[in-house]
This record gives C-alpha cells, structure tokens and sequence, in this order.
C-alpha cells in the first residue's frame, strides 16, 4: 500500500471505532432509560434487561452504520484540514479524487463485510431481543413457537402446527391441527396445504379433515372454514418478524407468496433493506466529499463541514423515501432502495463534475 493511502486512512479507522462508539453508546442510553421504567414495573432481574440490551446490538449497529460510516470519513478529513494536512496535500498537486478515493473504497470494503457478518446474527439476535421483552419481561407466555420458520403450538385440548408466512402467523402452509376430548381422544383433525386467518375464522384450503361426530371418516376439501379456539393473536406471543429470519428463508417466502398470487411486500421489502440499507453508508460519504472538498482555506471546516453533513441529511431522505414508496407497493422494494442508492449516485458524480474535481 503505497504511504499516503495508509496516511489518509489511518485517521478514518481511528474516527469510526470512535464514532461508532458513540453513537452506539447514546443509541443504548437512550432505550435504556426509555425501557427502564418498564423493567422496574415487571420486577425482573436487571440482568435480563442487560442481557436485553446486549442482543439488541447487531440491530441498533445495521440502523447506524450508514450514518457512522459516512459521519467518520467526514469528520477524518475534517481532522486532517484542521491540522493543515489536508491543505499540504493539495498544495502537493493531489486531486480531490484522488483525496476521496481512499475513503470510498475503505467504507466499500468495511460496509462488505458488515453485510456478510450480520446476515447469520442479526435473525438470530433480534429474535432473541424480542423473546427477551415479550416473554421475561412482559411476562407474556410463549404459547407459540417458531423453529426455522416452523410454528408449533400447544393449546389446552389441541396443537397446531403450520409454516408461517406472514409475521402475524395469519398465514401459513402445511398445516396440520388436532383437537382431543378430556380422555385423550381425537375429536377433529385436520390437514391442509394453506390456512388463512380471516375476519374472525380459519380458512384451509386444500386438504382432509376427520370429524367424530362424522365416525373420522376422512372427508377432501378444497376449501373450508373452521371456528378454531384461538386467534393469531394467541397463537404467537414472539411473532415471527420478518427481521428474525434469514435471507434464504425470507426469498423462499416470498417465492410462495409469489406462487400463490398473493402481495410480496414485506418479504421483499426486507430482503431490499437487509441487503442494500448499509450501503448507503459509502454512497452518502460520495455525495458528501465533493460538498466538503469544494470549500478551501478557513472556510473548509466550517462551511464545508456543516454542507458535508447537511448533504448526508439530504441522500438519506432520498434514500428512505426511495424505501418508504417500495413499501408501500407503488414500486417493488427490490427495486425502491437500488433506485434510491442510484439517485444518490448519480447525484455525487453531477457535483464531482460540478466542481471540476
């Protein structure tokens, strides 16, 4: 690596363990005080409430990380302006591309491999999180439970037990339920290829049911509604959230949905901001650099600096609003997020242009 790539670099790791620290800090302080209330009403161990905290990490890192990962290459080259650096450097005929490409490339790399760490752990800790608050310190039962997209659940005189495809488990295939009488004895099963929770009632469609006020004689459907003993509601107290599973699982639902004609939003609308969403980190800092750049001399840490940030402010508007229209389905979310990156792009290069860099 030649000197004054390490040079330029050097000072930006050292600002982004330190901003990240920070606001991950502030972050964790803020729900802290905001969940203790909470905490001291159920009488919990603290403990918990720590260990609470500790899952919810991976998930407060992906919110912030575009913000740290553009925040910190600002505030490095703002460190190095400060101390006359930045102005010796230019004065030695660097270009500002040639000043910006270091950082690029460094949040590139670093939001990469942030992508490929969280995909495995952020299901796993955000599910953790939620069990955590519903069930311990809620103190709701956990009546359902999700095993790698599985529920399997355990009423008074039944189970049920289904692949869930929505979050609020109002939807799911390969159902199987069965109902027993106080002695043990199988009063009605039923097996379907879907069953859907609607305006009050079980929906399956596709399948076989025994009955013993009909002998259990087995009986084919296509589709039948049943007054079943419990809701989605009661079904899954730690609801399966699209952001408690993994990709793999996430695309397979959304193919289902896909097949079976129904919306593909949600799904979609998180595979979108789990792959895309930390990108915007190294994207944002492209907008910013040219801004914070095209001011010189005294100007660059204090017009420069508030521009770099406002400019910051601004892309990520246009990129959550990018989301906020795939999710609403006018576009599709696989789309919306890649749009709002492009804008933002396209965006940087018209300023690098603009100001002759």
């Amino acid at each position: 690596m030649k000197l004054y790539l390490k040079y330029l670099t050097k000072p930006y790791l050292s600002v982004l363990a330190l901003t990240s620290f920070v606001l991950v800090g502030i972050y964790v302080l803020v729900e802290f005080f905001d969940k203790l209330d909470n905490v001291a009403k159920s009488k919990v161990s603290f403990s918990i409430f720590l260990k609470y905290l500790l899952f919810r990490l991976p998930q407060i890192c992906f919110d912030l990380w575009p913000i740290t990962i553009s925040l910190s290459g600002l505030l490095a080259l703002a460190f190095l302006a400060r101390g006359g650096e930045l102005l010796a450097l230019r004065t030695l005929g660097f270009s500002c591309w040639r000043l910006s490409f270091p950082y690029l490339f460094v949040a590139f790399v670093l939001t990469l491999g942030f992508v490929f760490l969280e995909a495995p752990l952020l299901p796993r800790s955000t599910f953790k999180a939620f069990y955590t608050w519903e069930v311990k310190v809620r103190k709701k039962e956990p009546r359902g439970l999700v095993v790698r997209g599985r529920l399997f659940f355990r009423g008074v005189n039944s189970f049920f037990v289904g692949h869930v495809l929505t979050p609020d488990a109002s939807f799911l295939r390969d159902v199987i339920y069965a109902k027993v009488d106080d002695e043990g004895l199988p009063v009605l099963i039923i097996w379907a290829k879907r069953a859907r929770f609607q305006n009050g009632r079980w929906i399956f469609y596709e399948g076989l049911y025994k009955d013993a006020k009909e002998g259990m004689k087995p009986t084919w459907f296509k589709k039948l509604a049943f007054d079943l003993e419990f809701s989605p509601e009661t079904v899954l107290v730690v609801k399966r959230l699209p952001r408690t599973q993994l990709l793999k699982e996430l695309w397979a639902q959304r193919n289902f949905l896909r097949e079976a004609k129904l919306p593909t939003i949600l799904p979609e609308s998180e595979i979108a901001y789990r792959l895309f969403y930390p990108f915007a980190g190294p994207f944002l800092l492209f907008l910013a650099l040219p801004v914070f750049l095209g001011e010189k001399g005294q100007q660059t840490l204090g017009k420069g600096l508030s521009l770099g940030l406002l400019a910051i402010a601004v892309g990520l508007g246009v990129i959550m609003g990018a989301k906020a229209i795939g999710d609403k389905g006018l576009i599709s979310p696989l789309l919306a997020l890649p749009l709002g990156l492009f804008l933002v792009f396209v965006s940087s290069i018209f300023l690098f242009r603009l100001r002759r860099f």
